[in-house]
């Protein structure tokens, strides 16, 4: 009986260590070898793995020819489809995912396998302020303050934002402007998409009381990720400026936004700019162009400072006006959210 006993538990033991790797999940690479161990995800063009020899490894999605998982996994392809299959093959042009004859498709098609789920509609927002004061020789205040928000679902993004500079020499009001912001996308595809903007602008030493704008118009979005933005958008435009002294003036023009970011140097800063401009259907010689560029540092949980350089030309601004043009360097210290 005890010697039936100690087959029996060695024979269970036997098939205990021969179902392990069976259980296992496997890659096989194009060059022929093959891993065992624990799939994880992919994603950004990166399978990682989780082995028992080498702890948690990352293989170029580029080298693997077969995936096989014990359990089914969710697989992104580059057309928006959601499919779920245990065995992904290089080798033949097209594979059929478990109970899904009508799916097939190749692993260049692939763009992410359990990879972390993104909320509905992503949040990005920034705020920051500069704030100067000087006593003695000179009695100067300085402040500026600008703001934005950025709602993003899969067809819709909404941006509002805002800045104000309000500057002080002596008592007196030296510098007093703000600006308002406001656009909608509507994305037909992953990248074009139409838009409906809107722009509310006050500047009393330009002797503007109120410029408002409102346009409509396409874009392409070149890049859109958490390291790269690249927009570019343009349509017909409405303007309407009321002066303090020169009077009230409205015309159609011709818009374009052009808005990027870009962090280098593995996120330690991120170089930004952003343009907007109409020139006048009814005179080429009224025209204007608004920009903001600059660096940002993050210095630690959200934290930013900013060094910020911002130019706006008016080739056609009204009579009372000091000057074509503006210009403001700042240093800014933020906060910046992502959900």
């Amino acid at each position: 009986m005890k010697t039936y006993l100690k087959i029996l538990v060695f024979a269970w033991i036997s098939i205990f260590w021969a179902i392990i790797p069976i259980l296992a999940d496997e890659i096989h690479l194009i060059n022929g070898d093959r891993i065992t161990g624990k799939f994880i995800k992919m994603q950004a063009n990166q399978l990682i793995f989780e082995t028992d020899y080498a702890g948690r490894v990352s293989i170029n999605w580029q080298k693997v020819a077969q995936l096989i998982t014990d359990k089914p996994v969710k697989v992104i392809l580059s057309d928006g489809k959601i499919l779920e299959t245990s065995d992904m093959k290089a080798n033949t042009p097209v594979m059929y995912p478990e109970k899904k004859e009508n799916d097939e498709f190749s692993l260049t098609q692939v763009v992410s396998i359990n990879s972390e789920q993104k909320p509905v509609v992503k949040i990005t927002a920034r705020v920051n302020a500069g704030l100067e004061i000087e006593r003695g020789n000179t009695d100067t205040d300085d402040l500026h303050v600008d703001g934005e928000l950025i709602a993003r679902a899969q067809k819709h993004r909404v941006t509002v934002g805002g800045e104000l500079d309000k500057e002080k020499s002596s008592g007196d009001t030296t510098a007093e402007d703000w600006l308002a912001y406001g656009k909608y996308d509507y994305f037909l595809t992953a990248k074009w998409f139409l838009y409906f903007n809107t722009l509310f602008e006050h500047d009393k030493f330009a002797d503007l009381d109120l410029r408002s704008t409102v346009g409509i118009g396409s874009g392409y979005q070149f890049f859109e990720s958490s390291e790269l933005n690249l927009s570019v958008s343009a349509g017909p435009a409405y303007v309407s400026e009321d002066f303090i002294e020169a009077g009230h003036d409205n015309f159609y023009a011709a818009q374009w936004l052009i808005n990027y970011d870009q962090y280098f140097f593995k996120k330690f800063v991120q170089l930004f700019y952003r343009q907007n401009g109409y020139v006048s259907l009814e005179d080429s010689e009224n025209w204007l162009i608004e920009t903001r560029q600059g660096l940002r540092f993050p210095i630690y949980k959200g934290f930013t400072a900013t060094a910020q350089y911002n130019y706006d030309y008016e080739n056609d601004p009204a009579p009372d006006a000091e000057e074509k043009w503006d210009s403001e360097f700042m240093i800014l210290l933020g906060y910046h959210f992502e959900n």
